[in-house]
């Protein structure tokens, strides 16, 4: 199987099956963003609608209907060419080309999106609570024409069907986590004190880039010394020091996939005592977790886990926590789903984990009183059979970095 246009039927038939009777789920790519003058920022597709669909495009609306008998179709609506404005940014998609992507015979123009509504006799609309907040007033503009009663929420819809990967997607975050394995390689063998962070986070995006990315997953974390401690340091403007610790955070995307690995590494290729003790506690704890990545065990259980274990294997190494709160050098989770989002589909409280999951695991600890930084992260696959880590191609032991 392939991303084709079965694929996004299937993921439209399950979601169909979810759908009440008598209602209408609406998803929007989104609109593009004006960051100055005449310039947008990057369009990014909104998830959902992607994974519905494989549209890419900016303005484009899905509408899946379920009618009171249970029977479901599924309408496209998009922008009319302009031919002026091709000229200056490139050829929009047609409706031929929205049929042969996504599979959707129906498909019409954004302009009629409203006479459509009008005329749709459901008296239930879903949409999507999470669609960022820049996103929803164009939303509000888009359904001028809906005059049912009744409104829902299609997000938990769209969790608990993105939550399962097929094989199809397992795959393509096998390949994205790949090419970020060949970013840090390329990362190991450049890294040298007195190099400043963004260079090595350009050798990191150029490698990436030429396996076959498509981007970045997220904006690259490349925190050396005393930037360590800062869970989402982004900035990257620092020289890098003699025996500095450089905790890398990053991920290669493959096919609207993600990739999300983290390493720590010294710049000078040797550890001290002190960051030595911090980096074995750390994956000790990481491989023993791992481990516990089973259907059925909730996220919370593997959280406190990590706590207890960081913690003991710190003090095992002379190193106590202040007032024994592991808290302290550990305030993140231990892991987040993994998907066409980074931090897959939002914060999920309660989360259990069942076959077919990705999930990460990435325990850390930050003493920023010893200016240390440690965070090793993979990318754990949730089977029956135990847990299969999608990223071992990438070293992490002591000796081998």
């Amino acid at each position: 199987m392939a991303f084709n246009a079965a694929f996004y039927a299937g993921n439209r038939q399950r979601l169909g099956e979810k759908l009440a009777p008598n209602s209408i789920a609406l998803f929007f790519s989104g609109w593009s963003v004006v960051r100055s003058g005449d310039a947008d920022y990057p369009f990014f597709t909104n998830n959902n609608f992607y994974y519905l669909t494989g549209i890419t495009d900016p303005e484009v609306t899905l509408a899946v209907v379920k009618t009171g008998d249970g029977e479901v179709s599924c309408h496209l609506f998009i922008n009319e060419v302009d031919p002026l404005l091709e000229k200056w940014v490139g050829k929009k998609i047609r409706k031929e080309e929205a049929t042969q992507i996504s599979g959707i015979d129906e498909v019409d123009y954004q302009s009629h999106l409203a006479h459509w509504l009008e005329g749709q006799t459901e008296t239930c609309l879903y949409l999507d609570s999470e669609v960022p907040p820049h996103q929803k007033r164009n939303i509000e503009m888009a359904l001028t024409g809906w005059s049912g009663s009744e409104s829902a929420d299609s997000a938990p819809l769209m969790q608990a069907l993105r939550n399962i990967k097929q094989d199809v997607e397992i795959e393509a975050l096998r390949r994205a986590i790949a090419m970020t394995a060949e970013g840090i390689k390329a990362v190991r063998q450049n890294l040298k004190p007195g190099m400043m962070e963004y260079q090595v986070q350009a050798v990191f995006e150029y490698a990436i880039a030429m396996a076959g990315a498509q981007s970045v997953s997220f904006d690259t974390i490349v925190a050396s010394g005393v930037h360590g401690p800062t869970l989402h340091y982004i900035t990257n403007q620092d020289p890098i020091g003699q025996d500095d610790l450089v905790l890398l955070d990053l991920g290669a995307r493959y096919e609207g996939y993600c990739g999300d690995i983290s390493r720590t590494l010294a710049a000078s290729g040797h550890f001290t005592k002190d960051q030595e003790r911090v980096y074995a506690s750390v994956l000790e704890a990481q491989k023993k977790l791992i481990t516990l990545y089973t259907p059925g065990r909730p996220m919370a259980e593997i959280q406190e886990a990590a706590k207890e274990l960081l913690c003991e294997n710190l003090s095992r190494r002379g190193i106590e926590p202040p007032d024994g709160d592991i808290g302290q050098y550990y305030y993140h989770g231990v892991g987040h789903p993994l998907g066409l989002d980074t931090h897959d589909l939002g914060r999920q409280p309660g989360m259990v984990l069942a076959p077919g999951m990705v999930i990460t695991c990435e325990p850390g600890l930050y003493l920023a009183d010893y200016g240390i930084g440690v965070r090793i992260e993979d990318d754990i696959l949730v089977t029956t059979q135990g847990p299969v880590n999608l990223s071992p191609q990438i070293p992490k032991e002591l000796d081998e970095i």
